[in-house]
């Protein structure tokens, strides 16, 4: 008596036991399911969260919400040292520190209401996760993907502080302070451009485009020119320059996002357009 069923013979004689195998293999997976785990019994882990599909759920702890920002700082550095492993210049390491209490924040900023920002002394993105918090109650359709995008820009931050642009700014503001204000409106417009390489990189739709993020945005710039901050003129915190014009960033946004290129968005290709 034949183990094998009569309706699956005639397939056997014209593609063969391997094509059969081959035809079951097809199906099993259109079907959603790993033909490795029917064979070994071993179910596959879950693929690491991403900025999309780690977005923290609306009713999120604190705890978790301080998963979120490494994520979106993962993608952005390697973004970054792939950038740079096309040219001579050394990617430095970069942190990450999510604090409760923003008195923990480094670069003289202890205490203040200044959200996510970089810091070029120790090389580190700091994330305040109760400005974090109280951007999601006010703003929940936006906070995340602006919280992501502070993160993108912090990375790129990096990226400033590396090639050079961040100490120009400080020996400025002591030789020549008459330049500064348009050095560092070109600044905050190169960070809108790196933010948007780390946006399409990821796969996410234009945040420019999106009003729920921009409202979230604005309230971040709000607190940070709110904010009373004295620091020497060496320390140079990106986030808090003068910043560039709505329709300035809006402008390299989108030349950043157009083709997610670093040396799209050089400082001297901004100085060309001339836009502040």
């Amino acid at each position: 008596m034949s183990l094998i069923p009569e309706s699956i013979k005639p397939h056997i004689r014209r593609f063969g036991w391997s094509g059969v195998l081959a035809i079951g293999i097809v199906i099993v997976m259109l079907a959603g399911i790993n033909p490795i785990t029917l064979i070994s019994g071993q179910v596959s882990p879950p693929p690491p969260p991403t900025s999309i599909t780690g977005v923290p759920p609306a009713t999120a702890t604190a705890e978790a919400l301080a998963v979120y920002p490494p994520v979106v700082g993962g993608e952005a550095e390697l973004m970054w040292r792939r950038a740079f492993r096309q040219t001579a210049i050394k990617y430095p390491d970069i942190k990450m520190q999510t604090v409760a209490d923003r008195s923990a924040f480094g670069c003289g900023l202890g205490g203040k209401d200044v959200a996510t920002f970089y810091c070029a002394q120790d090389a580190t993105v700091y994330v305040d996760l109760d400005a974090y918090a109280r951007l999601r109650t006010k703003f929940p359709l936006g906070a995340d993907y602006a919280q992501a995008l502070l993160v993108a820009e912090a990375y790129g931050a990096h990226v400033q502080m590396v090639l050079g642009s961040l100490d120009k700014i400080a020996q400025a503001r002591v030789a020549a302070p008459e330049t500064v204000e348009v050095m560092e409106k070109r600044l905050d417009m190169q960070a809108a451009c790196y933010g948007a390489m780390w946006t399409k990189t990821a796969g996410i739709e234009p945040l420019y485009d999106n009003p729920a993020v921009l409202a979230a945005l604005a309230e971040v710039d709000r607190n940070r020119a709110a904010a009373i901050v004295t620091l020497p003129p060496e320390t140079v915190i990106p986030e808090l320059v003068t910043p560039a014009s709505a329709e300035g960033r809006k402008t390299w946004y989108g030349v950043g996002y157009a083709i997610p290129a670093g040396g799209n968005c050089g400082l001297d290709k901004i100085e060309a357009k001339g836009s502040l």
